[in-house]
């Protein structure tokens, strides 16, 4: 089967915004723009499936980044002149990240003035390649922030992420599945929350779930967390609204 065309893209995609809650104030830090299929019927549902389809196609995946930075226009922009303290992230490939090719996008969208409150998500083990490690470089001397996802299932050694140049941190869900059972990812946690802070870089962990992780997250120095504990993705009128709310831990508190 052909890879869909850019058009086709266009059409068939478009990004739902799951939130980043600071875990002091409850306040949302941010959101994280992902892929969504717009089914023949309007509905909406995840592109899993649809994206490791196209990973292997170049210009298939850049038109894919291009309709995600054109739903964050449309739908973030006017919240960023409304709301001061917010970000969106988006994840993007080295290959495409280190290509000149966003950075385009992005003048192409009107986005440049923007460029402190839009992250490029690169996974650890992408980054950790040569390909990576130039990508990174690039995008920051570009002025774009840069999140490490997925931290933790790379096997890294330490010099090695000292060696890059980035601003987040996210923590992946796999480490937080069991901090409250295993005392060594318990520990493992906090020694990755000494890392950032040493490094002076913001920390969000990804999967939270319930109120008991969110709580221990919060007392082990965690910036922000972000899960179904708090929001699955959500349309940008539901990500307005819950910009303007927030979520108070305490208020989640269970009873």
């Amino acid at each position: 089967m052909a890879p869909p065309t850019p058009d086709e893209i266009a059409k068939q995609f478009t990004a739902n915004y799951q939130p980043i809650v600071d875990l002091n104030t409850g306040a949302v830090a941010g959101f994280e723009a992902l892929a969504r299929v717009v089914q023949a019927d309007g509905s909406i549902a995840t592109a899993g499936a649809v994206i490791e389809e196209i990973e292997g196609q170049p210009d298939a995946l850049k038109a894919l980044i291009r309709t995600i930075l054109v739903s964050i226009q449309r739908d973030m922009v006017p919240l960023f002149e409304r709301q001061q303290h917010f970000y969106v992230s988006v994840n993007i490939p080295p290959v495409i990240l280190g290509s000149g090719q966003v950075l385009a996008i992005l003048e192409e969208l009107k986005l440049t003035p923007y460029l402190s409150r839009i992250a490029c998500e690169v996974t650890e083990r992408q980054a950790l390649t040569s390909v990576g490690r130039a990508a990174l470089e690039q995008a920051r001397q570009a002025g774009i922030s840069i999140a490490i996802d997925d931290f933790g299932t790379g096997h890294s050694g330490l010099m090695q992420i000292v060696g890059l140049s980035f601003d987040i941190l996210k923590i992946d869900h796999s480490l937080i599945d069991t901090i409250l059972t295993d005392q060594t990812a318990a520990r493992m946690l906090r020694g990755i929350v000494a890392l950032a802070a040493a490094l002076r870089l913001r920390t969000v962990a990804e999967g939270v779930e319930t109120w008991e992780e969110a709580f221990f997250l919060r007392a082990a120095g965690v910036d922000c967390g972000q899960g179904w504990f708090w929001s699955k993705a959500v349309s940008a009128p539901e990500a307005s609204g819950v910009l303007n709310q927030g979520y108070p831990l305490s208020q989640a508190r269970p009873v």
